[in-house]
Order: structure tokens, then C-alpha cells, then sequence
């Protein structure tokens, strides 16, 4: 086992930024508060304006001009916050990056206990909240959700509270690259890769300024994202109902035949019965025909490496 010390280290900060113009310059004079007392070789911030709507970008600039350790990255669409991220992990050069959102929920006072647990063996820390800072009653609920059906379909698991404020070790940034997937999912593809991987709960505070801009209808997005790329069980799905629709049915004719039989009932047309399995045929295919399309859809995307 190597010995590692952050004495040796260039560290990279990667934050991912939309619609922050209010939040950036507070953010810059935290992390850089922080990282004046890690003792490590070197630093850099890597910020990546994820093409915002408002000043980010200029902003960015600004700073970037007496902030030598900022490199600023500007989009030229709005690709995402898992693509932006993507994109910064692709641009840091440390041997340490640790990521983490522009909005100050992602306290910096973590960096020095995060690069101990590095110092110490861990090639990844991945911070879980306590709590769930200012989401709504919906976003937490679909939060909980999600975590329960992910972990039971999918390939690998996934902490409840994890976040994409993590420290990966440069090997771990390397595996990340090399998946050039177009859906990217983090917190799915971290626990992919494997390595020592380490968890560190925190408390989530409330935003420094601004609103949240990341809505409940992304979130809806990135977790169809994560299910359908870390999991094939809904193509699994059609065999398990039509198993069950199959031994329904000879059960249903097994049950009239000896009904029959015994003289319980007569043989009548049966119109409304013979309806009713038309309809639930048909609506069965029409659901997995939709579900075969969502997975087709996904890999049309990827085919064209964009």
C-alpha cells in the first residue's frame, strides 16, 4: 500500500455553475479560504458555466482576472448539470478533484477532512447529507423513492442522501473519463468503477443567494437516466407479465372447463370476458412497446457519440 501525502498533491476543485452570479464570488473566497490552509503542492478551480442565463460567465471572468488559480470554462448550450460536470472532470489535471456544486451547499470546510480520508487510504469519498436542506415536500419524497426502486433494479446500489460531492483520486477521474457515455449518471457510475471508496455525511445548509434551478422535473429526467442506464430489468419486464397473463388465462379456461363439467355453468359467448383480454393484450404491448422505445432511444443517442 502506497503512501500518500497531500504535501505532493495538485488538488483540482471542479464546480459545475448555472444561473450562480449571486453565489460565485462568495463561493470563490470560501474555497480559496479553505484551500490557504491545505498544505498541498498546488491548486486550481475549475468552474463550468453551463451556458447560465444571467451574468455566471461574466462574473467568472471577472474573478479569473486576479484569481489565478480559476480556469473558466464556458458552454455554448446548456448540456446539463452531469454533462458540465463531465466536461470539468475532463479539464482538471490534479491528482485529487473534488466536485461539488456552486450554490454553497456543498460546504468547502469539508476539503481538509475529505483529502485525510484520501491521506489514509480512501480513492473515493463520497459525502452523504443528513438532511435535505431546502427541498420540498415533493422533492424529498421523490427522493426517497427513487433511491428504493434504484437499488432494486439496478446493478449497483446507491447510499440514500449521496451527492455529487465527492473526492475521486486521479484513477478514479481516468475510469470516469473513459465511460464516454452521452447519459451520464454519477452517482451510479462512482460506485461502477469500484476502488476504496469511503462515505462522509454532512449537514446541508441553505443556499447562499439566488434560487434553485434545478426543478423536479430534472430531477424526474436524471433519475430516468440512472434507472434506464444502470439497469435492462424493464426488458426483463414483458416475460414476468406475460408469464403471469399466460397462466392467468389457462387458469381462468382450467376453472370454466371444470365448472363445466360438473354442471356448474354453462357455455355462454362470453363477449365481455373475451373484451376484456383483447383490451389488456393490447395495452400490454402499446406500454412495452413505449418501454422498448425508451431503451432504443437511448442507445440512438449513443451510437452517434456526440
Amino acid at each position: 500500500k502506497m503512501s500518500r501525502n497531500i504535501n505532493n498533491a495538485r488538488v483540482s476543485l471542479v464546480i459545475p455553475l448555472f444561473n450562480e452570479q449571486e453565489c460565485v464570488a462568495k463561493l470563490i473566497h470560501e474555497v480559496e479560504k479553505v484551500m490557504g490552509e491545505v498544505p498541498c503542492a498546488s491548486y486550481e478551480i475549475v468552474l463550468v458555466d453551463d451556458c447560465s442565463k444571467d451574468r455566471t460567465f461574466e462574473v467568472v471572468g471577472e474573478l479569473a482576472t486576479s484569481h489565478r488559480s480559476i480556469k473558466c470554462l464556458g458552454l455554448s448550450r446548456n448540456v446539463g448539470h452531469q454533462n458540465a460536470l463531465s466536461c470539468g472532470l475532463e479539464a482538471a489535471e490534479g491528482d485529487i478533484v473534488i466536485t461539488f456544486d456552486g450554490d454553497l451547499q456543498h460546504p468547502p470546510s469539508l476539503f481538509p477532512e475529505m483529502l485525510k480520508l484520501w491521506e489514509n487510504g480512501a480513492d473515493v469519498v463520497n459525502t452523504i447529507r443528513r438532511n435535505s436542506g431546502s427541498s420540498s415536500m415533493a422533492e424529498k419524497t421523490f427522493s426517497k423513492w427513487f433511491y428504493r426502486v434504484f437499488n432494486r433494479v439496478a446493478e449497483v446500489s446507491l447510499v440514500p442522501g449521496s451527492a455529487d460531492f465527492r473526492l475521486l483520486d486521479r484513477k478514479c477521474v481516468n475510469a470516469l473519463n473513459e465511460m464516454d457515455e452521452h447519459f451520464k449518471f454519477f452517482r451510479g457510475q462512482v460506485p461502477y468503477i469500484g476502488f476504496n471508496q469511503v462515505e462522509l455525511p454532512f449537514d446541508c445548509p441553505p443556499r447562499f443567494a439566488g434560487q434553485r434551478s434545478y426543478t423536479l422535473r430534472q430531477s424526474m429526467r436524471l433519475a430516468s437516466n440512472g434507472i434506464f442506464s444502470f439497469s435492462t430489468f424493464g426488458l426483463k419486464l414483458p416475460f414476468y407479465f406475460g408469464a403471469a397473463l399466460v397462466l392467468f388465462v389457462f387458469g381462468y379456461f382450467a376453472t370454466v372447463g371444470v365448472m363445466f363439467l360438473i354442471g356448474k355453468t354453462e357455455i355462454v359467448p362470453g363477449w365481455l370476458s373475451l373484451a376484456a383480454l383483447l383490451f389488456l393484450s393490447l395495452g400490454l404491448q402499446l406500454f412495452f412497446l413505449g418501454m422498448f422505445g425508451l431503451y432504443l432511444g437511448k442507445v440512438f443517442v449513443e451510437v452517434k457519440r456526440r
